[in-house]
Order: structure tokens, then C-alpha cells, then sequence
């Protein structure tokens, strides 16, 4: 538990209730006039855990680790920390790397690439961690810690009842040799844990500024497991060193844990990197994002149409924002360009000159919100970007053609109209509609019409019907049909198609906006949709006849608007 609370005539940033102690004290603000962004080439590393798929959260730090590494011309180092065999699941770092490449952010150092500084498994690293371990329990800035867990349980459990900060009492900081020596000889399972220093631990964060931690409220934390693998204080502070990595940039709940990195860099004599804590990852409601909050795993939103480039967009906006400008959709190029011209989409609002770059001058203090109506945003604007080139366009077919296939590839061949499932006619689907939708998973399930005939018995069907007088609809469906009959194929295109529509207002003296409502209807069964003529285009003259002709064939049934 922690809070922020404001230092000696410097006003607090933020209030943050953990308890009711002052675990630390932001001393100052950072200082926008005096840039934090390295000016030569950066070492950083992303370092999962092989627990599970990637989130949200870890795609983030990813990101602004990647985007660093690119601005500057440095080195981004993919790492496992996979010392907890307990939670290692099979497979996880194959998913991992798969996720990364699938999201743009290809590593330079990392699993089966490049490594210069040994094994990028920390698993694999176990004797230097050993190495490094007898050195502190040598110079005194260690100590075996042999308490059962159940000594454990009741000292955390005393410590929270007395509203204390620290849940270890230093019991065996205090056993004598002869006590250890003991312990050593019945091979009592014991801990190795750092002694924290007395005193104030001061952090230097280019995000929060200068950060006080007070030592009365800091545990001696455990470096090394009774099962001889280290703890990620231990491990990630050794390799961070012998990897030479210059900036550290993590999730701000690992802000907490600094002081005791800083006092191992201190006690180890070695340069500490800068470090970089990013704001949380909140829901709307501004709680905390966590793996149980419901779909915050990479692969799932992959699963369900995001494009990577959207995804990657929206995780930039947590707790970054570029300067000089309102404009949020970007791609990673953009991202990474000093200077980039951003052509906009066909819309007016978008067609504008955008000026920026990924800064550590620029990452908030303020949790970023994840909010999914700005991911489904983005998404559209993403599909509409990348169906602007044959390559693009080209990718978004091999996403939608399996989805067509699924829920329509039988009926399809029923009726002898496969080739709605060939990719020249999905791509002109997705033309179609592309203003339309915010996810390719839309065209399925959402414009079903592209693929197969109107039900117009569905509820939605005849709740627009209702709206449609017999008259109006009979004059409307005639018309039309004697019309596109007199069309030869060559000629049904957008352009004749729009002047039989103005032909069909001329004629029935019905608004257009209706009559654009009743082709619609006879068309797609729908109220709202793609454009009519792009629609009948798209499905061509013989399905645009013969949709007529069913729709007129209602009235010998009888069906009453």
C-alpha cells in the first residue's frame, strides 16, 4: 500500500489512498522545459513473464519500449523472466514472440536472435544470479532468512493488524552464526533477503520526477526462493546491468519496488539505468485494469477483428499523447518519425497536416482509460486506411473470406454462387461498405445481404416494412425493374444506377429519402446499410432482378404492410 503526499513547499501531484501511512513523497514536478528524451541511441528491454498470453498492459510497455528504441536508433531486447516454474505455461513465449511480430514489434536481441549477453532466459542464468548473491551475503547486504510460513503468515498478519507498512520483522537478521550454521546443517529451507539500508530512498524517474521512500515502510525483500531461483528484484536489477540497459520503462505498480532495485544498484556499485514508470492501464469506471477485467488479452482482440495497426494506435494513446495535436490515429511509422504528413482519410475532417513524435517528454502521469469505443475508432479508420492499397486491401480479404466462408459457403454452393466467396468479389464487398463498419467481423454478420438473398420475414425485415406503404413499394419495385431490365451487364454501374433512382422519384413523386428507404429494403432487408447503388452494383443486375421480383411476388401472397 502507498500514497503520494506532497514534499516540503512542493504541492502533492496526486492523491493515491493505499494506506494510511506516507509510504513515499514526490519532491518535484518534471520540468517540461528540460526535455527527458535520450539523445543517444537507447539499450531496453520488454521482459514478460511465459504466464499466459500478452495483455494489453504488456503490449503497451512493449510499444514504448520498441518506439524508444526506434526514435533513437538504439537496441530493443526482447527477455523471458521465467523463474517461477510454477506459473510457466507451455508454449507462452512461442505466443508471445507471435503477438509481437503480429503487432509490428520486431525485436533486435531476444530468443533465437542476437544475443550477445548470454541466454535471454533467466532461467538459464541461475549461477550468475548465484554469483551475485554470495557476493551480497559476503559483504553483509544479505542475509539468510529461514522462517517457516507459517512464522511468516502470523508476523504479515500482526504487521496488518497494527496497520504497519513492512510485514517482516528482521527476525533473522539477528541469528548468529552459530544459529545459522545450525540451520545450514539441518538443511532448513531458507530465503536470501536484502538488508535495507537505514534511511531515506530517493528514485529518479523521468516520468514522476524525484521520489522519496520512506525505509520504515519498505520490506527487506527476498532476493532468492528457497528453491534456489531468484526473485524478479534480484534477477531483473543483474541482467539490466550485464545487458546494458540504459532506460527501464514498466508499468507504474512497479514504482513501489524501485527503492529496493536502486539500493541493489547502490550496493553492487553499479550505474543505475533511468527508469521510466507508466501510468496504469483503467477501466472506464477508472478501477484498475486487470487480467479479470474481461477481454484484455492481445490475442483475443486479434481474434475478434482488431487490426494489429489499431490496436497498436490505441495502447500509444495510454498514457502518451503528441504534441501540437488533436488528431489520435497513427501508424507505427508515424509513431516513430520525427516529422511524418499524415495524407487523412477521404473525409474533410481528417485532411490535415499533423507534426509529431514519440517523446518521453510527452508520457502522463494520468492512467490511461480503456475505453473500447476508442479502440472500435480506431479500427474503422485503420480498415479504411489499409483499404486504400491493393496490399491492404489484399490483407483484409484474407481476414474476411474465412468469417464468409464459415456462415455462408453452403448455402453459397447451393445456389451456385460461390464465387461471392472469391477474393475479387470480397474485396468489392469490403469497398462497398467500408465507411460502414468499424470491424471486417461486421460484413458477416452485420451485411449478410452481400452474400445472400433478403429474409424479409425477420423482425428487422418487417419492422421496416411497417414504414413502407403497399403503394409505395409496388411503384417504387416496377419502375425499378422495368428500368435495370433495360440495362444491358456492361452498363450496370454506380453512375446509371443513381439515374434510375432520380427516374424513380421523377416518376411516383415519392422523396427521395424514401424511395431510398424502400431500395434499400428490397435490396438488403434493412434500414441502414451500405449505399444503394454500391450495393446493387456489388451484387450485380441478376440478383438486383430477381430481389425485385420476390418483393413483388409478396403482394400475390397477400402480405399487408
Amino acid at each position: 500500500m502507498w500514497c503520494f503526499s506532497s514534499g516540503p513547499n512542493v504541492p502533492a501531484i496526486r492523491t493515491k489512498v493505499w494506506s494510511n501511512v506516507s509510504y513515499f513523497t514526490v519532491l518535484g514536478c518534471r520540468h517540461y522545459s528540460r526535455s527527458v528524451q535520450p539523445s543517444s541511441a537507447v539499450r531496453v528491454r520488454f521482459a514478460p513473464s511465459p504466464t499466459g498470453g500478452l495483455h494489453l498492459g504488456g503490449l503497451r510497455t512493449a510499444l514504448f519500449n520498441f518506439l524508444l528504441a526506434k526514435r533513437t536508433g538504439g537496441t530493443f531486447i526482447l527477455r523471458i523472466e521465467d523463474t517461477d516454474k510454477a506459473r510457466c505455461i507451455p508454449g507462452a513465449v512461442e505466443s508471445m514472440i507471435s503477438t509481437l511480430s503480429w503487432a509490428g514489434l520486431d525485436y533486435d536481441e531476444g530468443p533465437g536472435k542476437n544475443m550477445h549477453y548470454g541466454s535471454c532466459y533467466q532461467s538459464e542464468r541461475i549461477e550468475i544470479y548465484k554469483h551475485y548473491i554470495d557476493r551480497l551475503l559476503k559483504d553483509g547486504n544479505a542475509y539468510r532468512c529461514f522462517c517457516s510460513p507459517e512464522r511468516l503468515h502470523q508476523v504479515r498478519t500482526l504487521a496488518q493488524k497494527n496497520g504497519k507498512g513492512v510485514a517482516y520483522d528482521r527476525h533473522c537478521l539477528y541469528l548468529s552464526q552459530s544459529e545459522i550454521d545450525e540451520n545450514l546443517s539441518q538443511g532448513v529451507p531458507f530465503t536470501i533477503r536484502l538488508k535495507m539500508p537505514d534511511g531515506i530512498v530517493t528514485v529518479r524517474d523521468l516520468v514522476y520526477g524525484n521520489v522519496e521512500f520512506n525505509e520504515k515502510h519498505i520490506d527487506d525483500a527476498i532476493l532468492l526462493k528457497s528453491d534456489g531461483y531468484p526473485t524478479y528484484h534480484l534477477a531483473n536489477v543483474i541482467d539490466d546491468h550485464l545487458m546494458g540497459i540504459t532506460h527501464v520503462l514498466r508499468g507504474e505498480e512497479w514504482l513501489p519496488s524501485t527503492p529496493k532495485h536502486v539500493v541493489l544498484y547502490k550496493t553492487l556499485n553499479w550505474s543505475m539505468p533511468e527508469f521510466v514508470h507508466l501510468p496504469l492501464l483503467l477501466n472506464p469506471d477508472k478501477s484498475k485494469l486487470s487480467k479479470r477485467s474481461g477481454d484484455v488479452k492481445v490475442e483475443d482482440f486479434a481474434k475478434k477483428g482488431y487490426l494489429p495497426e489499431a490496436l497498436i494506435n490505441f495502447v500509444a494513446l495510454l498514457g502518451w499523447s503528441p504534441p501540437g495535436s488533436r488528431n489520435d490515429v497513427f501508424t507505427l511509422s508515424e509513431l516513430i518519425s520525427k516529422v511524418f504528413v499524415y495524407q487523412g482519410f477521404k473525409i474533410s475532417v481528417w485532411r490535415r497536416l499533423i507534426l509529431s513524435q514519440f517523446s518521453l517528454d510527452h508520457v502522463g502521469r494520468s492512467g490511461g482509460i480503456v475505453s473500447h469505443d476508442k479502440l472500435d475508432f480506431l479500427n474503422k479508420h485503420h480498415i479504411f486506411i489499409k483499404s486504400e492499397s491493393p496490399q491492404g486491401l489484399t490483407q483484409l480479404v484474407s481476414m474476411l473470406k474465412p468469417l464468409v466462408e464459415g456462415k455462408y459457403r453452403k448455402c453459397l454452393e447451393l445456389t451456385n454462387e460461390d464465387y461471392k466467396l472469391e477474393d475479387g468479389y470480397l474485396a468489392l464487398v469490403i469497398k462497398t461498405i467500408i465507411k460502414r463498419i468499424q470491424n471486417i467481423h461486421d460484413i458477416p454478420e452485420l451485411c449478410g445481404y452481400f452474400f445472400v438473398d433478403p429474409d424479409y420475414s425477420s423482425s428487422e425485415s418487417m419492422e421496416v416494412r411497417t414504414e413502407i406503404s403497399n403503394d409505395s413499394l409496388k411503384s417504387v419495385a416496377s419502375i425499378a425493374l422495368e428500368q435495370i431490365k433495360a440495362l444491358d451487364e456492361i452498363e450496370f454501374e454506380e453512375d446509371k444506377i443513381k439515374e434510375i433512382v432520380h427516374s424513380v422519384v421523377t416518376s411516383t413523386g415519392i422523396k427521395k429519402p424514401k424511395v431510398m428507404t424502400i431500395m434499400r429494403y428490397i435490396f438488403t432487408g434493412i434500414k441502414i446499410g451500405a449505399g444503394v447503388a454500391g450495393t446493387m452494383k456489388t451484387i450485380g443486375k441478376e440478383a438486383s432482378l430477381r430481389r425485385i421480383n420476390k418483393v413483388l411476388e409478396s403482394f400475390d401472397s397477400n402480405i399487408k404492410a
